[in-house]
This record gives C-alpha cells, sequence and structure tokens, in this order.
C-alpha cells in the first residue's frame, strides 16, 4: 500500500510518498484566499479544526493521491496535546477515510533523518522553538524546552528593526521582503556586541537590499540582529529561554541521571533541525557558548550536527520510517482498529 508522509508545519507543508529522498510538494500551511489566508496551525498546534480539515483536503489534492487507498505518517509537534493527537486521527479515518494511520514526533523523525534514535534535537521553525531529548526512539517530555518564536518572528523583527531607520515595510508584500532579507543575509554572529559596533560603524560592509518599492538601501545590523533574539528572545519582544538556555537545561537533566542511566549519552549527539536552523555560524555560536558554560573541551562532551537537508529533516525521517515494512504492518493503526477502540489506539501505538 502506498504511504503519504505529511510534515505540517505553522509555515509550510511537506508531503510526498515514502521512499523517496524529498517532500515532493512543499506548500503554505494555509487556507482560503491568499488576500486572506487562515492558518490552521499557530505555534506548531491546531488552532482552527475546520481550516486544518481543509487543509487535508489540499494536502491529498496536490499530493495526487486518494485518500481512501493510501496509508499516512503525520509528523506533529512535540508539545501536541492526546486529546488533538486523537481528533487529527477522527478526521483522517472518518472524514478523508484512510486505510492506516501513524503519528510521530518531529523531533523524533527529525533524528531518524540523520541515521540516528538517539541524542537531543533543535528543531527552529516558522512558528515555533523545541528542543528535546530522545533516547531509542522514545521522547522525553520531561526534557522538552519551547521558545514561542521562530522563522515568522525573525521577518517581522526585521520590518520594525526598519522601521527605526524610517523605513517602511507593509502588508503580505512587505512580510515577504523581510523574509528574503532573513533568508538570504541573515547570519549569527559568533560576538554579538562587536560585530554590531563593526557594522553600524562601516554599513557599507553590509550587504544591499532592494525594496518592494524599488529603492535599495544598505543593512546596518539587521542582519545579525535579527538572529540574536534565537540567543536573546527579548529583542523580537519574546519572553523564553534562548537557544544556550534551553539547550543547557535538557544537558543537566540528562547529566542529573547519575546512575550511569541512558540519559547521559544523550547529549553527544545535538541535531538541528528546521528551516530556522539554516543561518550561517548557528551552530559554532551554540557550541561555543555551551563550552563556555562547561569549562570542558566541547569534542568530549558534545557533537552538534546541522545537515544540509534539516529543514526537510521530520519529513525525511518519516519517509524513511514509513518505507520498512515491518514497521508500516507493526505499527500503524488499521481502519478496522480504529473502528473498534477509537482514539485508544492512538494513544496506543503513537508515543
Amino acid at each position: 500500500m502506498e504511504i503519504l508522509v505529511v510534515d505540517i508545519g505553522s509555515g509550510l507543508t511537506r508531503c510526498g510518498t515514502c521512499g523517496a529522498d524529498g517532500p515532493s510538494e512543499i506548500f503554505p500551511s494555509t487556507v482560503g484566499p491568499v488576500s486572506d489566508p487562515v492558518w490552521p496551525l499557530v505555534r506548531g498546534n491546531v488552532a482552527d479544526w475546520d481550516a486544518a480539515e481543509e487543509h487535508w483536503a489540499n494536502v491529498f489534492s496536490r499530493s495526487s493521491v486518494n485518500s481512501k487507498e493510501s496509508g499516512v505518517l503525520l509528523a506533529d509537534s512535540p508539545t501536541t496535546l492526546d486529546k488533538d493527537r486523537g481528533r487529527m486521527a477522527e478526521i483522517l479515518f472518518e472524514k478523508f477515510e484512510v486505510p492506516s494511520y501513524f503519528v510521530g514526533s518531529q523531533s523524533v523523525l527529525s533524528l531518524y533523518s540523520a541515521g540516528r534514535t538517539s541524542g537531543v534535537v533543535v528543531d527552529i521553525g516558522y512558528g515555533v522553538t523545541h528542543a528535546m531529548a530522545v533516547h531509542e526512539g522514545f521522547a522525553f517530555p520531561h526534557t522538552i524546552g519551547q521558545l514561542e518564536l521562530g522563522g515568522n518572528d525573525l521577518a517581522r523583527n526585521v520590518i520594525e528593526l526598519l522601521n527605526d531607520r524610517g523605513v517602511e515595510l507593509t502588508g503580505a508584500e512587505g512580510l515577504a521582503a523581510a523574509e528574503a532579507i532573513v533568508e538570504e543575509h541573515g547570519r549569527v554572529a559568533m560576538d554579538y556586541a562587536s560585530e554590531a559596533f563593526a557594522l553600524r560603524a562601516k554599513p557599507e560592509d553590509a550587504p544591499r537590499v532592494s525594496l518592494p518599492d524599488g529603492t535599495e538601501l544598505h543593512l546596518e545590523s539587521e542582519q545579525i540582529r535579527c538572529t540574536e533574539a534565537l540567543f536573546q528572545p527579548a529583542l523580537a519582544g519574546c519572553r523564553g529561554l534562548g537557544l544556550t538556555e534551553m539547550l543547557w537545561d535538557i544537558i543537566e537533566v540528562c547529566d542529573a541521571d547519575r546512575e550511569g542511566g541512558p540519559m547521559r549519552t544523550l547529549t553527544q549527539f545535538v541535531m538541528m533541525s528546521g528551516g530556522g536552523s539554516m543561518f550561517p555560524g548557528l551552530e559554532e555560536r551554540l557550541g561555543k557558548e555551551l563550552d563556555a558554560r562547561a569549562k570542558i573541551p566541547r569534542d568530549i562532551y558534545i557533537t552538534a550536527i546541522a545537515a544540509p537537508e534539516r529543514h526537510h529533516a521530520a519529513w525525511i525521517g518519516g519517509s524513511l520510517l514509513a518505507s520498512l515494512p515491518q514497521f508500516a504492518e507493526n505499527n500503524f493503526i488499521q481502519r478496522a482498529e480504529f473502528e473498534e477502540e477509537g482514539v485508544g489506539a492512538v494513544h496506543k501505538r503513537c508515543v
């Protein structure tokens, strides 16, 4: 049976048949007119169930898949509530009549894409950032850290920074221009204060960008100020721990496993995933700051992996998992099982 692998993020949806190297379709996670879109997911979780159902219809249509003839593997947020996992299963089995279904955590599936089953995953998405420890394919929920800040917030931060210079970016066109600035020029500074000062002192060394009205300007330090919010969320008006503190909290929880248990070794492999993890300098800055806290050489204590395809990591991991015949046969919820057990089948099989 064909299996459709789907990763619905706050910003983009990725879908395609299992076994492929990458998703065949990538499109915005929105429904309705382009001029007034509705976002089914906000900060990684479903905010509008009617819109979510409509979006699933788009997923099957764009994938050219008959939902009644294809199993579905869904990658979902590690913070998804059990009741929401159950409701999503109800939509797929009852509305779209899928023959089989499995849902897995984006963090766990991202690890699979790197050929690993254990480690710590840091996922920076469109609307939210997560970090969590995973052992042998099982997530440790008590280690999860969440920051309600993602790529969309960085783009909106650029709009505010340019507005402070008297440059206005408004509407969907302005947001798209800000997103382009973040994607094309955003980078993480190793020493934020000194690099920001140097760029302001010599703006001619900064990139030149074109705006929607045709004007051009030199960035001053916006290209590092926007990404600095990942380490200092308050710069983007966000409360919460920055990446270093979030990951350090997980490391301390794992290090507390003093009896030589499995958590002691998890931080030896840290994987960066999600579109927001693509910024040059991110893993180097994170490693530097963790070194400073640990006071021991990084190669003894942590290895950060940032694969080139990490913005598709959860989908790729799901594709690999669904391609294993024994896994699909033994772990997917079959229609008959769901009809008999209801959402209890989801909580039993999809942990």
